[in-house]
């Protein structure tokens, strides 16, 4: 508990949590990473009131936190398929939809033929189409500028949708 004491606010403890996340192969630490996020909620924060000894206005660390996050997401260099995905699930976890959001305006704007997307941005495309209660009426994996292996991980979403092509 000490060591937490060593941080200034919450969102260099949420920042200095991402970092580990990012950088360690095993996923233990993409779920901590939720929990401390879910519980940094101040929702959650004053269902726990009682138990936490210290709170503070959460809404500015959060914010702070998920722009931290979509910055790392977008960056995406060295950035492995589970982590990309385990990075949008904290996002879901503190409700900011805006990632999603603008992964559906990406695939229907058909701005995925100009921009070359990575293996790992396929997937966080894959895995956002998967989870949104929004139904798409078409995926041409052709359109998709990416390599074999980008296409491959798309398949998945293909579920999703009313009609595929090349899926």
């Amino acid at each position: 508990m000490e060591a937490l004491k060593t941080f200034d606010s919450m969102h260099n403890l949420h920042k200095c949590a991402v970092d580990k996340a990012f950088t360690r192969t095993t996923q233990h630490l993409d779920l901590f990473l939720r929990f401390l996020l879910g519980i940094s909620l101040e929702s959650n924060q004053r269902l726990l009131q009682d138990l936490l000894t210290h709170t503070e206005n959460s809404s500015e660390n959060i914010t702070r936190t998920t722009q931290y996050i979509k910055e790392k997401i977008k960056d995406g260099h060295g950035l492995f398929t589970e982590r990309s995905i385990n990075l949008l699930l904290c996002l879901l976890e503190v409700q900011d939809q805006t990632l999603s959001r603008e992964i559906q305006k990406f695939v229907k704007s058909h701005k995925h033929k100009e921009k070359k997307l990575s293996p790992s941005h396929c997937s966080a495309i894959a895995y956002m189409l998967q989870i949104s209660e929004e139904v798409l009426d078409e995926l041409d994996l052709k359109t998709y500028n990416t390599s074999d292996e980008g296409r491959r991980r798309l398949i998945p979403s293909c579920d999703q949708l009313q009609k595929s092509s090349s899926c």
